[in-house]
């Protein structure tokens, strides 16, 4: 253990640095990355709209529900252990934390290239569940063959970049998420339109700039830089590891997959009022995006900061970090949707031309722009749930917000036309940040309950 101590001597900023000073610097790179990855679906809706027209551009629409289900599985595996290696490295637990990240790897490994072959061959069921055109259709099933079979690449840069992103070198992992972008669009031009290789080349484009970035993670974490290391010596997949990482990162997991499904549902609703409906829908969320990167970029960093706090039995800092990332969230948030809502004719104008789209957008954009705010301020409490044990209060929350409520609204609201049905999902979410607030004090008590309970209460130190 004594030699624990000593390698964690670089990580104890963690632990000492003012917490508004350390969200901001750990923020910042965090959010700037999380911008730059949402830019690679950004950019690669750009290339189908302006090169293949409105068909292809739709076919976003379908795409993004089956990605979020894979971003679901990379988050099973990377929130889970990356707060459970943030209270290991808190209590000074090296070679548990190392254990945990060479489980994980592994893990993400064999699941993704399963799951991969599995997708492979589901995607023309799965793209036609939606009532949408041929052209559509076919835009759809081409992308996401190819990056079914890029699934492994797709999970293990999340798994990295997250294991990096613990130990609080944001710093490296912006520079190699910016090179990852900027390859990605010249990769894309390449393909598309000088090789003309057609959609394939949007989603090859994406993996092969991510293959670049993985061996740039690699590197990095046999670098002398990290204290997480690889060792296949460490390697046990035992009851405890999955039950702490599955545990930890299960309510982030169902989160994404319901979203993943409740956006597919909505796709094939809006996609009853025609194909400039389903344009309004794919580019409203694409916008709308942004604040949610941004809001997640900033709660990323916050939960892995509650994470270290929990681990040292940390009160007074860990209810700071939650007021602190709160209070940051809402000012930011509020103030990218007030340029995003006031600004959305210039901002449709990148995807398409289309006067229909441009006049249809305008309420949707000012429906989420008014509700984000305080969507994501109420999130920070739900996601800070889960390095203190209640999980499965967050899941419930999560369930209500996707399932229980969102669905029979959209149906309720698609009576009155394609503007309410847009509305269910962040009039849902509003009403599960309400019974968020509602939960506070609870909350408050677990917390306390947990911090201040002696280190031999838990079994981080085991």
């Amino acid at each position: 253990m004594n030699n624990d101590i000593t390698q964690t001597e670089s990580i104890d900023h963690m632990l000492t640095e003012k917490p508004l000073k350390l969200l901001f610097r750990l923020g910042l790179p965090a959010v700037l990355m999380a911008l730059l990855d949402e830019l690679n679906s950004f950019i690669d809706a750009i290339f189908l709209g302006k090169y293949f027209g409105s068909d292809a551009i739709s076919s976003m629409s379908i795409v993004l529900p089956v990605i979020l289900v894979m971003v679901a599985l990379s988050t099973l595996f990377s929130e889970g252990t990356s707060l459970a290696i943030s209270r290991f490295l808190g209590a000074k637990n090296i070679k548990k934390a190392n254990a945990y990240f060479t489980n994980t790897v592994i893990m993400t490994i064999i699941t993704s290239a399963l799951m991969g072959i599995l997708f492979y061959f589901l995607v023309p069921s799965i793209t036609g569940l939606f009532n949408v055109t041929d052209g559509v259709r076919y835009f759809a099933n081409i992308y996401l063959k190819i990056l079914s079979l890029g699934m492994p690449i797709f999970m293990l840069v999340m798994i990295l970049a997250k294991i990096i992103y613990t130990e609080g070198k944001n710093g490296f992992l912006l520079m190699t998420t910016f090179i990852q972008l900027i390859l990605n669009v010249l990769i894309n031009y390449v393909l598309i339109v000088l090789l003309r290789v057609g959609v394939m080349g949007a989603a090859l484009g994406t993996l092969m700039a991510q293959l670049l970035q993985i061996m740039m993670l690699v590197m990095y974490i046999r670098s002398d830089k990290m204290i997480l290391k690889f060792n296949y010596k460490l390697l046990n997949f035992n009851k405890e590891y999955f039950r702490e990482v599955f545990t930890l990162g299960f309510p982030i997991f169902l989160s994404m997959l319901l979203l993943s499904v409740t956006m597919g549902i909505e796709s094939k609703v809006i996609a009853s009022f025609g194909s400039a409906a389903l344009s309004v829908q794919t580019i409203t969320g694409y916008v709308f995006t942004i604040s949610s990167s941004i809001a997640g970029g900033i709660m990323g960093v916050a939960v892995v900061m509650l994470g270290y706090s929990v681990g040292a039995k940390n009160m007074k800092r860990f209810f700071t970090i939650l007021k602190q990332s709160s209070f940051v969230v809402f000012i930011i948030v509020s103030m990218l949707n007030l340029i995003l809502v006031l600004n959305s004719p210039l901002v449709v104008n990148m995807f398409t031309d289309s006067i229909s789209v441009i006049n249809m957008i305008k309420y949707p954009a000012l429906i989420y722009g008014l509700t984000a705010p305080f969507i994501f301020t109420t999130n920070v409490v739900l996601y800070a749930m889960q390095p203190i044990g209640m999980d499965k209060t967050a899941t419930i929350l999560f369930t209500l917000q996707q399932v229980v409520l969102f669905l029979p609204l959209l149906f309720l609201f698609k009576r009155f036309g394609m503007v309410y049905a847009l509305s269910a999902q962040p009039l849902s979410e509003t009403i599960g940040g309400v019974v968020t607030l509602i939960l506070i004090p609870l909350f408050i008590k677990k917390a306390k309950s947990i911090l201040q309970a002696s280190p031999n209460a838990r079994s981080l130190s085991s």
